[in-house]
């Protein structure tokens, strides 16, 4: 049993040290918050945290493909903007308000697909100018904070239903979608397309639909990430998504997301983005000037990430 235990542990170092990294922070944030495990702030945490690690699943699968994406930010505001401008007592209701914020979402995150793949622009220049774009229409359809969001579903998000923390839940069926995700045809192509893209061509995989579906993908899970910060908060802001951008990718490095594709796993993302989100909420704590908070932030994340390839470095020789 220990040499099982030993064995898997070598063969996912990169894991280890992040829930060591994970451990430490929780451990400091226990100091100031000891009711950090109740259920109450398992709820209200993951409520928080939510957004950011929807928006980090969908930068991972652009980046599985060899990607980045600049516009998640950008899409993330429109997402969140068509679903608290939409009228939940019209026709459909809220269900209405989450297939538009999707179809936005997905159709931005194909459109970036298509571009990369039958245009052959660098994913980095197509996603940074549709990032100027889909900001433009956020704000044609929600020029200033504001929209709104039915009170129950807020309620129900930020602080349980019928016991259940709702945003949890959330985060588990992602884990278990993509597990089932990654063995199907799909799935594999993702990471065959991004590690050899010509090798994949050559064993017949439709490399330009596999990178279109990807993006589509990655816009759904931004797609999700804006309905679920409308939620949270109860409103729209559309500008309020540029922060996510950046985030998501520290997310993913740290998560042990390789920046030119075909290396990754969801699980790493997502404790990266919780490593990333306690961390911010910790230097909040500790009462530490907003001007110092940002380097801090930096340099810890800077060290982890060079502790972290180290130790993949030493266990690959």
């Amino acid at each position: 049993m220990r040499e099982r235990i030993t064995s898997a542990a070598r063969g996912n170092t990169d894991l280890v040290g992040l829930l060591v990294l994970l451990l430490a922070v929780l451990v400091a944030y226990q100091h100031y918050d000891s009711s950090l495990l109740s259920p109450a702030s398992v709820t209200i945490l993951s409520a928080q945290f939510l957004p950011l690690i929807l928006a980090a699943a969908g930068q991972t699968t652009v980046m599985l493909l060899g990607g980045i994406d600049l516009s998640l930010g950008a899409v993330l505001g429109l997402a969140m903007a068509v679903f608290a401008t939409y009228d939940a007592h019209s026709a459909g209701g809220v269900v209405t308000a989450v297939v538009a914020a999707l179809c936005a979402a997905v159709a931005a995150g194909a459109a970036n697909g298509t571009l990369v793949a039958y245009a052959g622009l660098p994913p980095i220049v197509v996603t940074l100018a549709a990032s100027f774009l889909w900001s433009g229409v956020t704000l044609i359809v929600l020029p200033q904070p504001g929209g709104h969001v039915p009170g129950g579903l807020v309620n129900a998000y930020n602080n349980g239903w019928n016991g259940l923390a709702v945003p949890a839940l959330a985060i588990t069926l992602v884990l278990a979608a993509w597990k089932v995700l990654r063995t199907t045809r799909h799935g594999l192509a993702l990471y065959a397309v991004g590690g050899n893209e010509h090798g994949a061509y050559a064993s017949g995989l439709h490399t330009r639909g596999t990178k279109i579906a990807g993006y589509a993908l990655a816009g759904a899970f931004t797609g999700l990430a804006g309905i679920g910060l409308a939620v949270q908060t109860g409103s729209a802001d559309p500008t309020i998504g540029t922060p996510y951008t950046l985030n998501s990718i520290a997310a993913c490095v740290l998560g042990g997301i390789s920046f030119f594709g075909g290396v990754g796993r969801m699980r790493g993302t997502v404790l990266g983005a919780l490593v990333i989100g306690l961390l911010t909420n910790l230097l909040l704590f500790t009462g530490i000037s907003p001007f110092y908070q940002l380097i801090v932030q930096g340099v810890i994340l800077v060290v982890a990430l060079a502790l972290k390839t180290y130790l993949t470095r030493e266990a690959a020789v």
